[in-house]
């Protein structure tokens, strides 16, 4: 189960009436944070937590905002400043150096909010989606918390379409599509500066393991675990669809059978392709496809990963999908797979 869906079961099992519940959502972030604009929490009636903003160390202080929230029915935005956190009063002592902006909304318990169903439903059914929401609102601006969402065929709705800066927060979010990642973005407007998160909703990674061995079941469980896709394919079960965040991993055991595979996946569209097994395997299986007049180009080997996984001198089961399932996040992020210490630049893509 996904963050998102986690949040959802949660809200809605918070039982109808009474308090509502309060949903924290990270907005923007200036600096070095443990996570990024998105990321999300909510505060549930009896105050317990599901979810998480940071790290740990500001749950605290946005669940005791969230009693003013459940008290006002009022969205509200509030400013961390981590890069003063001596003085701040919640006395963190961090050191992060960095600024976030958190908005807090309540939300009626037992029904999900209709912008994370949204969400849900999107990324369920794999189709790209933007969600913007307003969380600095001038005059005349919109009110805190206004959203619109926009889909990938450019359809728009909420309650932002139609403002001020609607037609502004549409065109953004077709670009945020485009580049594949979320932007807080400001909007100068006659009463003044109005700021917008607009998240770019991506399709799950969606992972495809060939093999019925005793490996394929860590991997899988690995999957699931991080809100992948999963499916496993056994003997002559057919490979289905598979698009540019699918990743496919051959682990049958079986050399005819992965011959068979090798050749579908490589003219698939599939990002990533898994095979385990030695090298000289691996240029065995290449070398029959080029006798037979089939040998892959230069984009199709790319994709290919043999032998499959990281270099973390993995020898159990559960440690071969550890090693493999990092080979995918890295890849599916376009990363290198290396260790963070050697990296250059900041951790986290710019969001």
């Amino acid at each position: 189960m996904t963050e998102l869906q986690t949040i959802i079961t949660a809200i809605q099992r918070a039982g109808v009436g009474g308090k509502p519940a309060v949903l924290a959502t990270l907005m923007k972030v200036a600096g070095s944070a443990y996570r990024g604009p998105g990321a999300r929490m909510v505060v549930l009636p009896d105050q317990t937590t599901v979810g998480a903003i940071s790290g740990g160390c500001l749950e605290k202080d946005v669940a005791a905002h969230a009693e003013r929230v459940q008290t006002s029915g009022k969205a509200v935005a509030v400013e961390y400043d981590l890069t003063r956190d001596d003085d701040a009063p919640w006395g963190l002592g961090m050191g992060c150096a960095a600024k976030l902006d958190v908005l807090l909304e309540p939300v009626a318990a037992g029904r999900a909010p209709a912008h994370l169903e949204f969400m849900e439903a999107v990324m369920r059914d794999r189709v790209p989606a933007a969600v913007a929401t307003l969380f600095r609102a001038p005059e005349g601006a919109g009110s805190v918390g206004a959203r619109l969402v926009v889909r990938a065929d450019g359809d728009a709705i909420g309650d932002l379409v139609g403002g001020e800066l609607g037609g502004s927060v549409v065109t953004d979010a077709e670009r945020v599509m485009r580049e594949e990642r979320s932007d807080a973005v400001e909007y100068r407007t006659a009463g003044g500066v109005a700021e917008v998160l607009i998240e770019y909703v991506p399709r799950p990674i969606a992972l495809v393991v060939c093999g019925d061995g005793n490996d394929t079941g860590p991997l899988a469980q690995l999957g699931l675990e991080m809100g992948w896709q999963v499916r496993i394919v056994t003997k002559d079960d057919p490979v289905g669809v598979l698009d540019d965040r699918t990743a496919a991993v051959v682990m049958t055991h079986n050399y005819p059978r992965d011959a068979v595979l090798l050749e579908t996946l490589l003219k698939s569209h599939t990002r990533y392709i898994g095979l385990l097994g030695p090298r000289s395997r691996t240029e065995r299986l290449l070398g029959e496809l080029k006798q037979r007049g089939k040998e892959p180009n230069l984009v199709q080997l790319a994709k290919l990963h043999a032998p499959v996984g990281l270099d973390l001198g993995a020898e159990t089961p559960g440690e071969i999908a550890l090693s493999i399932a990092g080979e995918i996040r890295a890849v599916m992020g376009g990363r290198a797979g290396g260790m963070l210490r050697e990296r250059k630049g900041p951790i986290h893509d710019r969001r």
